[in-house]
């Protein structure tokens, strides 16, 4: 993995203090965190999901220039991340199991002011759907779901059957084979603890509002929010109201958790109705898993053709028209890949020109659904959703071709 260099052409010694910084975090439990910085930010940032290397990561930040030579962020900067800290496709000697733990304990050491962390379906996850699971129990239903795992496409009545008779009995608490085999599969107990702990500590927030530097207010959250989930918090759709709102469930989810955790108890964490973690046979869905989708495109393997979007409490799509009108927001989770697949029909010409993943926007104005690279306003009354995520993980491209969006402030 390439390692961000100073002018001499050797490893930056902030890079080198931040890494040894979060592998010394990583080893420490949740503490109080440093104090807030002396003044207010001059420079806001929002980065994507950060689901990569330790060193990546913090390639990444050297090159926007946003950390101090003690590596913790610069006192000029507010650093928030759009969630996901856990689970990407190792480069090299990397781990995934110890850099994802990194990662976040590095980011919970700074203020509350400093570096705001939302919560996205892989950091939730760990104390959802994988909160039961010991280190052990997690690498023999890993075993049993990667011995399954060629005869999905091979021979897929004898799948079905096995997953049936073996998988579905023996493991029980596990949504799916693919939930341990792809989605989530570096969890580990440690990740567990550290969420938890983060969560009770109050330092995992689901929303965020900021300005963005045309004037514009965005709410910012992990995967979106659309007008169900508004009308299930039962709010108006200003960003900051939402956010509020949004903050307020995720607090009184914990506080229905804290006893229990405290006490010892893996009491799963219930965000419902907004986010329901998967049970067999299905993968959780909602606030946190959903993306926008074109319901006329050609229908994918991954499709649920079995389940209406507009109905399914689980569901991991939703149309764009479903954003709500007015309201600009940004969030990660879904990638430029990903996007040409769901999105067909309704891409930009510039978008179809993105090779790779970078900021990007997609309008709807009145029934107009259109995906575009880059961050653009649009028309008064129109919703508008800034996708983020980056593919922060993408090992040739230089740290500082990853584009982090910039906020004028964050407003909550």
């Amino acid at each position: 993995m390439p390692m961000r260099s100073d002018l001499s052409g050797g490893i930056s010694l902030t890079f080198t203090a931040t890494v040894a910084r979060a592998r010394e975090l990583a080893g420490k439990p949740l503490a109080a965190p440093r104090p807030a910085p002396p003044r207010p930010p001059t420079r806001v940032r929002v980065i994507g999901d950060p689901q990569t290397s330790l060193e990546r990561f913090v390639e990444v930040l050297v090159a926007h220039e946003l950390l101090g030579i003690d590596g913790f962020l610069a006192d000029d900067v507010q650093l928030v991340s759009i969630g996901d800290h856990f689970d990407y496709r190792s480069h090299d000697d990397t781990d995934p199991r110890r850099d994802g733990t990194a990662i976040l304990r590095w980011l919970a050491e700074h203020h509350p002011q400093q570096a705001v962390i939302l919560a996205g379906n892989h950091d939730v996850a760990r104390v959802q759907e994988l909160i039961g699971l010991s280190d052990a129990r997690f690498a023999a239903a890993q075993a049993a779901a990667a011995a399954l795992a060629p005869l999905a496409s091979a021979v897929p009545d004898e799948y079905r059957r096995r997953l049936r008779a073996e998988f579905e009995p023996a493991f029980p608490e596990v949504p799916t084979p693919g939930l341990i085999a792809r989605d989530y599969a570096s969890y580990g107990e440690a990740q567990r603890a550290l969420v938890m702990a983060m969560l009770l500590a109050g330092r995992f927030r689901l929303a965020a509002a900021g300005r963005l530097g045309d004037g514009r207010t965005a709410l910012l959250t992990h995967a979106g929010v659309t007008t169900r989930e508004v009308d299930q918090l039962g709010v108006g759709t200003g960003a900051v109201e939402l956010a509020a709102a949004l903050d307020r469930h995720l607090a009184a989810a914990v506080e229905a958790r804290r006893a229990a955790w405290q006490a010892g108890r893996l009491d799963p964490l219930d965000l419902a109705p907004l986010h329901l973690p998967g049970r067999q046979p299905d993968e959780g869905g909602g606030l946190l898993y959903h993306r926008p989708s074109n319901p006329d495109r050609p229908p994918t393997a991954a499709d649920r053709v079995d389940r209406a979007w507009e109905t399914d409490p689980r569901r991991r799509r939703f149309h764009p028209r479903e954003l709500p009108a007015g309201l600009a927001q940004i969030a990660g989770h879904t990638n430029h890949r990903k996007c040409l697949t769901e999105l067909r029909g309704w891409i930009a010409p510039d978008a179809a020109a993105l090779t790779r993943g970078g900021l990007r926007t997609l309008i709807v104005d009145g029934d107009a659904v259109t995906y575009h690279a880059g961050v653009r306003a649009a028309a008064r009354g129109s919703a508008v959703l800034h996708l983020i995520d980056a593919e922060l993980n993408e090992a040739d491209k230089p740290g500082e071709e990853v584009p982090l969006l910039e906020l004028a402030a964050l407003l909550s």
